[in-house]
């Protein structure tokens, strides 16, 4: 008997991505349990606002939940979550 496994490496801006990143992976083959992976969460990554963005869907898109906007408005000292312009550089906290 000949046995395949395979493993995933990757790494995740934040946990939220990461597991949305396995779940897509394990629906190409839900039976493969040979599948592995090691998806790292970094530090956080940078995000170019974007024309009708806003914290809460930039935080529901990697946290999966637009209550999180905080996190974002903090560690990039904003101090009202309603001034954000297009083209605006945001670092999101991989936390």
């Amino acid at each position: 008997m000949h046995l395949l496994w395979w493993i995933i490496a990757a790494s995740a801006p934040t946990e939220y991505l990461k597991n949305r990143a396995w779940d897509e992976i394990k629906k190409v083959d839900p039976n493969f349990t040979e599948l592995q992976h090691d998806i790292t969460v970094g530090s956080g990554t940078m995000y170019v606002v974007k024309s009708g963005d806003n914290l809460s869907n930039i935080s529901k898109t990697f946290y999966g939940n637009p209550n999180e906007y905080t996190k974002i408005a903090q560690a990039n000292n904003i101090s009202n979550p309603d001034r954000i312009q297009a083209g605006q550089q945001l670092k999101i906290p991989a936390a």
